[in-house]
């Protein structure tokens, strides 16, 4: 396959953990081609990763991460949490929370009721 370019190369719309990529190495210094599995890559990602498009978890599946939005979108409403921020503010616009959406803190829980309240609710132990 030395005679073709990647743009050449059939797509893979289904890959799968074991998958190869190519990767070069120190592209800077001495570069190297090397390869690496989906599943060695993604499980290098690292926690501050951003996702700018819909990602779609479906099963039983758990989700470890800090500092994510995690939505819940059916035809009747949406849910979104933020884990461990407390906004600037109690304006849901001006601190870029929509309505519905949630995040909390070791000590509250903060909800925008509309575009320019969020309310706040103080947790305890039981």
């Amino acid at each position: 396959m030395a005679d073709k370019k990647v743009t050449q190369l059939t797509a893979l719309t289904t890959p799968t953990a074991p998958d190869l990529l190519l990767i070069v190495d120190d592209p800077n210094g001495t570069p190297v081609s090397k390869k690496i599995t989906l599943k060695s890559l993604f499980g290098a990602v690292t926690s501050n990763t951003v996702f700018k498009a819909n990602t779609t978890v479906t099963g039983n599946r758990a989700l470890f991460a800090s500092n994510v939005v995690v939505t819940k979108s059916t035809t009747v409403n949406t849910f979104n949490i933020t884990f461990g921020t407390t906004p600037a503010s109690n304006n849901a616009t001006t601190v870029g929370m929509s309505v519905g959406q949630m995040r909390f803190t070791n000590t509250y829980l903060y909800i925008a009721v509309n575009a320019t309240t969020i309310k706040r609710v103080a947790l305890s132990t039981f």
